[in-house]
């Protein structure tokens, strides 16, 4: 009997540590990526002042992987982001990626914005199912901030690649993720046209 309550007394305090270690991992993480992300903002800011930061050009996408392009914010959220040339993995463990291919924040087309939502990659667009209809959402270049307005939230299924397409005629920006949430077995996706 007293070997047996040993036996699983000990197991119990294995798990326990477990469970602890998993805990102060995860916290660990997480305020790493939050300082990582508060000081590529403040980084960006001074880049912004200093006039080195990355400047767009009209028609056309300079910008190679890894590239700071903006800051992106979502007050509805309490969201505020860098946002980096690329969707890499390497890229969206520390920020936003802007989809290669598609248009930048300013200029006619499709400017896909891309994140992570979970706590293993990252808490950038956690909140992203919080956003309405109506919310604006300001992208902060180099030279200009432009203010953007949600028209439309979906959900997608992983495959479908409609949400990239272009917009002639017109500004639009997309913002997808995974959703649910830790299940990721479809995409939430936030589309809004500048005003």
């Amino acid at each position: 009997m007293f070997k047996k309550f040993t036996i699983a007394k000990a197991i119990g305090l294995i798990l326990i540590a477990l469970g602890f270690g998993l805990f102060l991992i995860s916290l660990i993480l997480n305020i790493r990526q939050y300082y990582s992300r508060k000081n590529t903002v403040e980084e960006y800011k001074e880049y912004i002042k200093s006039g080195e930061a990355f400047k767009e050009k009209k028609g056309g996408n300079p910008a190679v992987s890894g590239d700071m392009l903006y800051i992106l914010r979502i007050p509805s959220i309490d969201s505020e982001n860098p946002v980096r040339e690329g969707v890499s993995r390497d890229i969206l463990a520390d920020s936003l990626g802007h989809q290669e291919g598609t248009a930048l924040a300013g200029n006619e087309g499709n400017c896909v914005v891309a994140g992570h939502r979970n706590y293993s990659f990252g808490k950038f667009f956690n909140r992203l199912d919080e956003v309405e209809t109506g919310d604006l959402i300001y992208v902060d270049t180099a030279t200009d901030t432009y203010t953007y307005m949600v028209k439309e939230i979906k959900v997608v299924e992983p495959e479908d690649l409609s949400v990239l397409e272009s917009t002639p005629g017109k500004e639009q920006l997309t913002l997808y993720t995974c959703t649910p949430i830790y299940i990721a077995t479809h995409r939430l996706v936030i589309i809004a046209d500048r005003i």
